[in-house]
């Protein structure tokens, strides 16, 4: 036996059908047809004082709450949502059972647990699409707060005069930034497990692993810049490098990370590359660590090179910086991937530093297309430039704080331009 689907019609196409017909318009069949609704339909709804209430009415069994409370109600979790504050499920079972119980609403909930039911639950994302049980990104209060409308809109004002000088050319603007990489999985990837098992495990190379840093620059047009990787070790071996992408160059450090001098020889190798002059000069936008802007050296290199170097605002990378935006995380989900088919390839053995290279080789090929490129820079709203990426409801939780604890601004954006560095931190500005 077929089942017969009710309400199939547009309610808005109805609703003209019911107005029609009792203003006297047309008549029943000519509405009808017109309106492409049932006439039998049609004339039950003409009867009716409030057409509006019985058209948007639903089928079926009633929910436990109002139309009109679980509208609040998703009103209320989108807020909390933008305040960096969203609401687990959990919270939203609770919630309904209070609004219940404070309207004087008959309901099915427990008054054991005081919370509604997981049916309860599913069926209101149902009813309201706009919501859905999300993982949510881990936000230092610091981003939070360094995500200010002022930052943003003082970074663009510097950034759109100084694209003038390239004439907005997508090859001529690039994006540099660092991560870290180790030994072990960035991140474990689902399996299928025996159901209601109490772990289950995955191999790893090590506990943790000591970490080596990766420097990557790409450009709006989807130039990359070949890497450089750094070794926690004080001296180099070439092997280290096999399977790396053409081009790649290296460095040492006990500690891994990035250091003035390493971020020096990085831009020499970014000139001897991109080939920038102060005829044809090109744009680096970076981030403010300090091997970045309290390096004497790398200015002087810019203003020798052609190099017009941006600081991107403080605590404002992942929403402001291309690399972080469309490339690191395919990356790292490509490089977690590769270290878990090498482990399967070669059974109870650990990766050390000498398969890095060729593990980083892959998922850097695989990360590194135009089309990451590309989107990085568009999302970013650099190339093409828009400064009006972001909108007001993005700042909404910065503002809140502001006005709640009186916070001062963070500092403005630093520029060192080709010809004369013009920036506001104190240690540049004053050489």
């Amino acid at each position: 036996m077929s089942v017969v689907k009710r309400k199939t019609w547009c309610a808005e196409s109805m609703k003209k059908a019911v107005e029609a017909v009792q203003k006297k318009e047309m008549g029943y069949l000519k509405a009808s047809k017109t309106f492409n609704v049932p006439r039998t339909t049609i004339e039950k709804y003409v009867k009716s004082n409030n057409v509006d209430e019985i058209i948007n009415n639903r089928l079926g069994r009633k929910s436990a709450l109002p139309l009109r409370i679980e509208n609040e109600l998703v009103k209320y979790c989108l807020v909390m949502e933008e305040k960096y504050f969203g609401l687990r499920a959990a919270d939203i079972k609770i919630l309904a059972y209070q609004l219940a119980i404070q309207n004087n609403i008959n309901h099915p909930f427990s008054n054991n647990t005081f919370m509604a039911g997981k049916k309860w639950l599913n069926n209101f994302l149902k009813r309201h699409p706009a919501l859905a049980l999300r993982k949510p990104e881990a936000t230092s209060l610091a981003r939070i707060k360094g995500f200010t409308k002022e930052n943003v809109e003082s970074f663009y004002t510097i950034l759109g005069k100084e694209l003038e000088k390239v004439n907005f050319n997508p090859c001529k603007v690039f994006n540099v930034d660092e991560t870290g990489i180790t030994i072990v999985q960035h991140k474990q990837t689902k399996i299928i497990g025996m159901k209601g098992k109490k772990q289950v495990s995955k191999l790893t190379s090590a506990e943790r692993g000591s970490l080596m840093t990766l420097v990557t620059c790409m450009s709006a047009s989807g130039i990359y810049v070949p890497p450089l990787i750094i070794f926690p070790r004080k001296n180099m071996k070439a092997e280290l490098l096999n399977g790396t992408p053409p081009g790649t160059i290296s460095e040492c450090h006990p500690s891994g990370w990035i250091q003035m001098d390493i971020f020096t020889r990085w831009v020499e190798h970014f000139i001897s590359h991109v080939k920038p002059s102060t005829s044809e000069p090109v744009i680096l936008i970076l981030d403010g660590h300090y091997s970045h802007t309290r390096n004497l050296d790398v200015i002087e290199l810019g203003r020798k090179h052609g190099i017009i170097i941006i600081c991107l605002p403080p605590h404002s990378t992942h929403k402001l910086q291309p690399l972080d935006v469309s490339f690191m995380g395919p990356f790292k989900h490509y490089y977690s991937l590769e270290i878990e088919n090498w482990l399967k390839n070669n059974e109870y053995r650990s990766v050390t530093a000498y398969q890095v290279g060729e593990l980083m080789g892959r998922a850097y090929m695989k990360a590194s297309t135009i089309e990451n490129a590309v989107n990085g820079f568009r999302k970013t709203g650099i190339i093409p430039f828009n400064p009006n990426t972001f909108q007001d409801y993005e700042f909404v939780a910065e503002t809140t704080i502001n006005n709640e604890e009186n916070i001062p601004q963070q500092e403005s954006t630093l520029v060192a331009s080709p010809i004369s560095p013009v920036c506001t931190n104190t240690e540049i500005s004053e050489i």
